[in-house]
């Protein structure tokens, strides 16, 4: 997840932790991806009450750079 126009290649597998802190005017947000290997696809996403419609484009940008491996995406605002 970019804000940038860089492409990255889609993983095969990885096992991994990455966080990015970020804020818009008043509102401040932190998001934190985790993986780890495993045979298929298994995406999971928590994001705040109200700020569902986040959730299918986290999904599809994730499906989209990875091909397997158990991923927890976290958003808090």
């Amino acid at each position: 997840m970019t804000s940038d126009n860089r492409t990255a290649p889609a993983l095969a597998s990885m096992t991994g932790f990455a966080r990015r802190d970020g804020a818009a005017g008043a509102t401040a947000w932190t998001c934190e991806a985790r993986s780890v290997n495993g045979r298929s696809l298994d995406i999971r996403v928590r994001v705040p009450a109200g700020l569902e419609a986040a959730d299918a484009a986290i999904r599809a940008e994730a499906a989209r750079r990875f091909r397997r491996g158990s991923l927890t995406v976290s958003l808090t605002v």
